[in-house]
């Protein structure tokens, strides 16, 4: 049966989250399974994108988590567009959905959650009153029934689906290699916002580049992303003598180019990661992969066959492991050839659209 799915996500930020699921229900849209709208603000990436993809799109604004007007609009949207599922993509919607389905008995709540972050006992509560809560990795899963006591069988794991007809390992990447003046160089690279000082571990890397320097001096370090930490790590790259060697891009809306231009692609994580999607794009592309054992990073490669598994905040395990890569090449790229194997086989589009339409079907049905 073709459910009414309304997605609502009132970002204005251009992010992971929000490219997501603007190709989850793309996806779902043309599969035929699911007739979907996109519930997102005016003026904003996701508005413009919605339309791009001839999604049909409303304007939904929303303030805080019991803004009465947010929740009032929502209730408007539900009603005039027959909505059968609620589809949540942000957190702070959770509380709006759920009094809104009080005032629509009919319509199912479904949240997404793609962080592995702890909440006090005011933001539990709704995870218990929605009809199901699907989560972007098994850990994102188990933090949610351990820590927030929600009851298993509301969560259902469904990792993100990738369109690997997009990642060529063989497309030009002679702009970036010429920009940076990497030829002939071993390029170690990571790629992840910047939202403070540590980042998404790039710091390591970093500290990484200085132990290694001394007996490899052919290596270089690409640092992609931005953010308001960026420019407290290029001050830490100079003092640490390393600013000649790491480069940092700052934001690339084609960030495959520059995967494709390193040779070893590392994910440091030190606090929490729902999934770390950027880890299954690196091997789709062919690269042997380093990422630290935190949230569902370890779900997104298999260690010691595609990557290597390190503990987060160890600047020398981050250096060991790339030292591994270094001196046995053939290894390097026997781990990229595995790595583009088991990420085109685990995140399939085809295995994201079949779990979600069964979760959809399971709220709709009452079948567990």
């Amino acid at each position: 049966m073709k459910y009414n799915v309304l997605h609502i996500f009132s970002s204005k930020a251009v992010g992971g989250a929000e490219k997501k699921t603007l190709f989850l229900a793309d996806t779902l849209q043309k599969s035929g399974l699911a007739e979907n709208i996109m519930g997102v603000a005016e003026d904003t990436y996701m508005f413009e994108q919605s339309l791009e993809k001839n999604l049909k799109t409303v304007n939904f604004k929303a303030g805080g988590s019991l803004d009465p007007v947010g929740i009032f609009r929502l209730i408007k949207i539900i009603k005039k567009y027959n909505i059968d599922i609620v589809h949540v993509h942000q957190g702070k919607l959770y509380w709006q959905s759920i009094i809104a389905g009080i005032f629509c008995p009919k319509t199912k709540i479904i949240f997404h959650r793609r962080q592995d972050t702890r909440h006090g006992f005011y933001s539990r509560l709704h995870y218990r009153l929605a009809d199901a809560v699907i989560t972007v990795s098994k850990a994102v899963a188990d933090g949610l029934i351990k820590y927030e006591k929600v009851p298993s069988d509301k969560v259902y794991v469904v990792y993100n689906g990738l369109n690997f007809d997009k990642f060529d390992i063989n497309a030009d990447c002679a702009d970036i290699i010429k920009t940076y003046d990497l030829k002939g160089k071993t390029v170690i690279g990571t790629a992840a916002a910047i939202v403070d000082f540590k980042g998404k571990g790039q710091i390591y890397l970093i500290e990484a580049a200085k132990k290694l320097r001394q007996h490899y001096p052919d290596l270089r370090y690409l640092i992609v992303g931005a953010g308001a930490g960026i420019e407290k790590q290029k001050e830490y790259a100079k003092s640490l003598g390393v600013d000649d060697i790491v480069y940092f891009t700052g934001y690339r809306e084609q960030v495959q180019k520059f995967i494709l231009a390193m040779d070893i692609f590392c994910l440091l994580s030190w606090d929490t990661e729902g999934v770390g999607n950027v880890l299954i794009e690196a091997q789709a592309l062919g690269k042997p992969v380093i990422g630290t054992d935190i949230g569902g990073i370890p779900e997104t490669f298999i260690d010691g066959k595609t990557g290597i598994l390190i503990k987060p905040s160890d600047t020398d395990e981050t250096a060991e492991a790339i030292k591994i890569f270094i001196e046995d090449p053939e290894k390097a790229k026997r781990f990229g050839k595995c790595g583009k194997e088991f990420v085109e086989k685990k995140f399939t589009i085809d295995n994201m659209v079949k779990e979600v339409t069964g979760v959809y079907n399971k709220v709709m049905t009452g079948k567990k």
